[in-house]
C-alpha cells in the first residue's frame, strides 16, 4: 500500500517452494527511508550486503576503536581507514589522514606487506606507527624517492615492529636516513622512540665479493640525529632506540651531533663505516638562548658488529656510556669470515680533536 506508513507481510504457514524473482535482477525490500524493523531468518544468501550497524553475538562488526588508522596491501587510499576492514593501502595516506585531523594521540597499524612509499614518511606529533610484525612488515621507496630519508619524526611519536630498506644515501644532499628529526620540530613531551627495527641497505653496486656493495660508500644510512634540526623551543634533542639493528655497509650507523642525547638499547649495528659515530658540530643547538654543542650516547647490552670502526667520539662535549657494549671483528669491513686477524681493536673505540 503505498499510502500506508507501515506494512506488515505475515505467513501464516510453512513455506515449502522457493520466492524468487521472475527475472536475473537486483531487487530491494524496503528503502532508506521506509526499512523493515525486524527480519528473522536462519540464513541469508547474497553477493552484498549493505548496513549501518550489524551485530553478532553481540558485538558491534561496525565499532571503532578510536584514534587508530589500518593500513593493508588489500586496503584502499578511499576507504573509510579507521577499520580493519576498511584498511588503507599507504603509510603515506594514513599520515595524511591523520595530520588533517585534530583528535588526541593516533596509532597506524600497518598489516604485512611489502609497502612502497613516496618518501620522506613525515610523522606528526603525538603518532605511532606500529607494523604488526618486524620482519613481514617492509618499508621501502617508490622509484624516484630511493635518496630521500624515510621518517622525519616528532614530538612523542613512535616508530615499532617494522623492517626498512633498500634506500641510498644522497652525500650532495646529506640525505639517504631510515630516521632523522622533522625540520623545525618541537620536542616539548616526549622524544621519538624506535623499537623493534630492523634497517637493511647495501651500496649501489654489489659483486660477488662485496656482496652488500660495502666498498661503495653509498648505501642507506641508519639515523641523522642534529640538534640544530629542531626549533629553539625544544627542551630535549634526544631520540631513543630499543631492539634495533641496522644493518648499513660501509656507512655511518647513526650519527649524533649539535647538543643531542641518544639512548641505544639493546641494539646492534653491522658492517658500519662508523657503528656510534659523535661529533661536536659546527652549528649547535640553540634552546633558552645557549648553543649547545656535542652529542651524548648510552648504549647498554649492545653490541658493534664488522665495518670500518666502532665507537667514535669526535670533538670537545661529546661523550659515550658503552655499558655492556659489544665490539665483534671491528676493523674487518664487509668480511664475515670471523678471522680474528681482520680485526682492529683500536679501532673499536676512537677519540678524536
Amino acid at each position: 500500500d503505498s499510502t500506508a506508513l507501515t506494512d506488515t507481510v505475515t505467513f501464516d504457514a510453512d513455506i515449502e517452494s522457493n520466492i524468487n524473482p521472475d527475472t536475473t535482477d537486483s531487487y530491494y525490500i524496503g528503502n532508506v527511508t521506509r526499512q523493515w524493523n525486524d527480519i528473522s531468518t536462519r540464513l541469508v544468501n547474497g553477493q552484498l550486503v549493505g548496513v549501518g550497524a550489524a551485530t553478532v553475538g553481540g558485538i558491534d562488526l561496525t565499532h571503532r576503536a578510536g584514534n587508530m588508522l589500518y593500513v593493508s596491501k588489500e586496503g584502499l587510499d578511499t576507504n573509510v581507514g579507521d577499520h580493519p576492514n576498511g584498511a588503507l593501502l599507504t603509510i603515506e595516506e594514513a599520515i595524511a589522514r591523520v595530520d588533517s585531523s585534530t583528535a588526541g594521540p593516533v596509532t597506524i597499524r600497518i598489516a604485512p606487506g611489502v609497502y612502497e612509499e613516496n618518501l620522506p614518511l613525515v610523522i606528526p606529533s603525538d603518532v605511532s606507527v606500529q607494523g604488526v610484525d618486524i620482519r613481514n612488515v617492509v618499508v621501502k621507496p617508490t622509484a624516484g624517492s630511493e635518496s630521500k630519508d624515510v621518517f622525519h619524526v616528532d614530538d612523542n611519536t613512535t616508530i615499532s615492529d617494522l623492517t626498512i630498506k633498500d634506500y641510498q644515501y644522497n652525500s650532495g644532499n646529506n640525505t639517504g636516513y631510515a630516521f632523522r628529526f622533522s625540520p623545525n620540530a618541537v620536542i616539548t613531551n616526549r622524544s621519538p622512540y624506535i623499537q623493534n627495527v630492523t634497517i637493511i641497505t647495501s651500496g649501489s653496486v654489489t659483486s660477488a665479493s662485496d656482496p652488500r656493495g660495502f666498498n661503495q660508500g653509498d648505501a642507506g644510512k641508519g639515523a641523522w640525529i642534529d640538534g640544530a634540526e629542531l626549533d629553539s623551543a625544544s627542551i630535549e634533542a634526544s631520540m631513543l632506540f630499543h631492539a634495533a639493528t641496522f644493518i648499513t655497509p660501509g656507512v655511518d650507523a647513526i650519527t649524533m651531533t649539535n647538543g643531542v642525547r641518544v639512548e641505544w638499547l639493546n641494539s646492534f649495528t653491522y658492517f658500519a663505516n662508523r657503528g656510534l659515530y659523535a661529533v661536536n658540530g659546527s652549528t649547535g643547538r640553540t634552546a633558552y638562548g645557549t648553543t649547545n654543542y656535542g652529542a651524548e650516547v648510552r648504549s647498554i647490552g649492545s653490541a658493534s658488529v664488522y665495518g670500518n670502526y666502532g665507537a667514535v667520539a669526535d670533538g670537545a662535549d661529546t661523550l659515550m656510556y658503552l655499558i655492556q657494549h659489544n665490539f665483534g671483528y671491528i676493523g674487518a669491513g664487509k668480511f664475515v669470515d670471523n678471522d680474528d686477524s681482520r680485526a682492529i681493536q683500536s679501532q673499536e673505540v676512537t677519540e678524536l680533536n
